[in-house]
C-alpha cells in the first residue's frame, strides 16, 4: 500500500508534467486548491471520490496513483527484453509482449505448444475475453462444446466465461499463436 507521501507526489508529478495549477485542478476536480496541496504535501490522504475526481481532472487511471511500482502509460517491450516464461507439463513457452499500465486489461504474448500440448488438462473459464491469431502450424480450441481448428492464418475471439481450451493438433511440430486476453480476475 502506498503511503500518502508517495501518493501526494505522484499527483504532483503528473499535474506538473501536464503544466497545470491547483487551481486548474480546482475547477475540474470540484476540490480546493489548498485541499490539493495538502494532498500533493503528504499532510492528507484524498478520499476515494476526490481521487478518482483528481484523476480524472489529471486525465489519468486511478490505477496509476494506486500501484505499488509506479507505471508508465505506454508498455515497450523490445526484442531482446521479452519474458519468456515455461508452461506447465513442458506444454511449451509464453512470450510477454506487453507489460502493464495502470488500468491496464489487456495482455498480448507469443504462446508456442511443444507437438500434441496443452497447458491445462482440463477446460477452465474465468471472467474476460481472449482472442488468438495462429502463426504457425494447427491449434484445436474447445469452447463449451465445441471444438475447433484452427491453422496458420486463422483467428478466433470468444468470451472467457465459457468453459475452454487449446491443444497443438499436431503430434510433430510445433505450433504457435498471438495471444491476447482482458487481465482475469482470478482462474
Amino acid at each position: 500500500m502506498l503511503d500518502k507521501a508517495e501518493l501526494g507526489s505522484r499527483i504532483k508529478r503528473a499535474r506538473e508534467a501536464k503544466h497545470l495549477t491547483l487551481k486548474s485542478i480546482e475547477a475540474s476536480a470540484g476540490i480546493s486548491a489548498t485541499h490539493i496541496s495538502e494532498i500533493e504535501r503528504g499532510k492528507t490522504s484524498p478520499t476515494l471520490g476526490a481521487l478518482l475526481r483528481i484523476a480524472g481532472a489529471l486525465g489519468k487511471d486511478p490505477a496509476f496513483f494506486l500501484e505499488e511500482e509506479e507505471l508508465g502509460d505506454v508498455s515497450v517491450v523490445t526484442i531482446e527484453n521479452r519474458l519468456k516464461e515455461s508452461l506447465p507439463g513442458d506444454a511449451g513457452t509464453l512470450e510477454r509482449l506487453t507489460t502493464c499500465i495502470p488500468g491496464g486489461r489487456l495482455q498480448a504474448s507469443v504462446i508456442t505448444l511443444a507437438p500434441g500440448k496443452s497447458p491445462r488438462a482440463e477446460k477452465h473459464s474465468h471472467f474476460g475475453n481472449e482472442a488468438a491469431l495462429i502463426l504457425s502450424g494447427t491449434i484445436r480450441f474447445e469452447v463449451e462444446e465445441e471444438s475447433i481448428v484452427l491453422n496458420e492464418g486463422d483467428a478466433i475471439h470468444y468470451h472467457a466465461n465459457a468453459p475452454h481450451s487449446y491443444t497443438n493438433g499436431s503430434r510433430s511440430e510445433e505450433s504457435s499463436m498471438l495471444w491476447l486476453s482482458t487481465v482475469r480476475d482470478s482462474d
